[in-house]
Order: C-alpha cells, then sequence, then structure tokens
C-alpha cells in the first residue's frame, strides 16, 4: 500500500520535472540561434573595403581561401592599412599581396570585390 502511494506521488514530479527540462532545453536553443545569425552588410561597409584595397583599379586579382582573401595589388602604398586597424580586421601585406582575414561574411565580401571588377 505504502508502494502505491509513494509512486503515485513521484510519477507528477516526474512529469513536471521533464516539463521543466524541455522549456529550459528550448531557451537554450533559441539563443543558440539567436547569437549564430549574423548582422547585415551594408552597402558602404563592402564599398569601404573596396577603398580600402586602393579601389578597384589598384587591384590585379581577388583569390578566397577559407576566411580569408587575398588580394594582389599593383600598388600596396594605396592600400589604407588604418582602416584594417580601425575596423579591427586583421591584414598582412607581403609584397604585392595583402591578406585580410574576415570573421564574418567572408563570401558575400569576396563576390562583392569580383561583382565591381577587382
Amino acid at each position: 500500500m505504502n508502494l502505491l502511494i509513494s509512486t503515485t506521488s513521484i510519477i507528477p514530479k516526474i512529469i513536471i520535472f521533464g516539463i521543466i527540462i524541455i522549456i529550459l532545453l528550448s531557451i537554450v536553443i533559441v539563443v543558440i540561434q539567436l547569437k549564430k545569425q549574423k548582422p547585415a552588410l551594408e552597402e558602404s561597409y563592402l564599398t569601404s573595403i573596396l577603398n580600402a584595397l586602393g579601389t578597384k583599379k589598384n587591384i590585379k586579382s581577388v583569390n578566397l581561401e577559407h576566411q580569408r582573401i587575398q588580394v594582389n595589388v599593383l600598388d600596396t602604398k594605396q592600400i589604407d592599412s588604418k582602416f584594417f586597424t580601425t575596423a579591427k580586421i586583421p591584414a598582412f601585406i607581403s609584397g604585392n599581396k595583402i591578406t585580410v582575414l574576415f570573421k564574418e561574411h567572408t563570401k558575400e565580401i569576396y563576390s562583392f570585390l569580383i561583382s565591381k571588377g577587382a
């Protein structure tokens, strides 16, 4: 008799505990999804990147490698390295090539540079 009474009082507790777990997991999933959303790229930001590279007249070729964009330029003096420093975008110049590491939107930036004839 005691076993029957204790079992029936535990079942509602288990159900409530399960519901709480499901709610918490749902909240965690929603928060993770919201963090994954990237901010939208603005045309002015993309144009600033192009201008920092010395405009399309200075660019010989553009290559995409993982999250890096390698740009071969005609004149490295036309590159605005202060832009990349201010925007906290890692960029490395060696010879006539600048390698820029974009943490987000790398493919979109690459496509923009290609579409502008760079």
